[in-house]
């Protein structure tokens, strides 16, 4: 059993957990608690588990190491760990259909791109592309809000612009989203359908609302100005699932 909050590995994993430059740099990153572990094991991305409840002995199908509640204290992001983490592989992430699809502009709050990669399995679209500028998606904040969902979904990280050219290659057309526009229930649904949602603060940038096929917003009855983006997604990919 490991004890000690100083053993190198113990300090490996808190990298792991805080680290951005680490996570990309060992193609690695930490899940914790029982329901992601046994998404990360059902996905095989899973290199090792560890536990501090005894509970969860051969649970498991998977190499485990005993821990202190104090290392899975250290360790995890949680106040209140579950007693069971996973050290997962960073995935290869390959978009098969371009039915359905969503692109985050710069997209800051690790709980509403949890969300959107949540929501975006619930409905059933293809993938999620990002730009250079969103937030980890292997942040752990990210990893608990997608519920699994990070597991099933492909992830994309890219210049979104120059992706666009792949989607025209593909016949998709490119929808962003913006205060100004065709709003969302004038929109028919096609074949192949991406939407843009941007920044928490900015919304999507200039740049790419210029080079959309339309720009749509959703019409609203109160006096609020704007949707949480999560909510917006949520909204969009409820009337376009497939």
């Amino acid at each position: 059993m490991i004890t000690s909050v100083r053993n190198d590995l113990v300090k490996y994993y808190v990298k792991l957990m805080t680290s951005k430059k680490e996570r990309d740099k060992e193609g690695l990153f930490v899940v914790e608690g029982e329901h992601l572990v046994e998404e990360a094991i059902k996905a095989n991305v899973v290199e090792e588990v560890m536990i501090s409840d005894l509970k969860y002995e051969n649970q498991f199908n998977v190499n485990y190491k005993y821990i202190s509640n104090e290392v899975m204290n250290k360790i995890c992001d949680t106040k209140t760990p579950q007693g069971v983490i996973a050290l997962c592989r960073q995935q290869e992430a390959v978009i098969k259909n371009f039915n359905r699809l969503i692109l985050l502009d710069n997209i800051q709050d690790p709980g509403n791109l949890g969300t959107i990669i949540r929501t975006s399995d619930a409905f059933n679209f293809d993938g999620i592309i990002v730009n250079l500028s969103t937030v980890d998606i292997y942040n752990p904040k990210v990893i608990r809000s997608t519920q699994g969902a990070i597991f099933r979904k492909p992830i994309i990280k890219v210049d979104l612009k120059s992706y666009f050219s792949v989607l025209r290659n593909n016949n998709v057309l490119i929808y962003g989203t913006s205060l100004f526009g065709e709003p969302l229930s004038n929109i028919e649904s096609s074949e192949k359908m991406a939407f843009i949602l941007g920044n928490e603060g900015n919304g999507v940038s200039k740049e790419l609302l210029d080079v959309t096929d339309k720009n749509i917003y959703i019409e609203m009855n109160g006096m609020s100005e704007s949707l949480n983006v999560g909510v917006a997604s949520a909204i969009i990919m409820y009337k376009f699932r497939k």
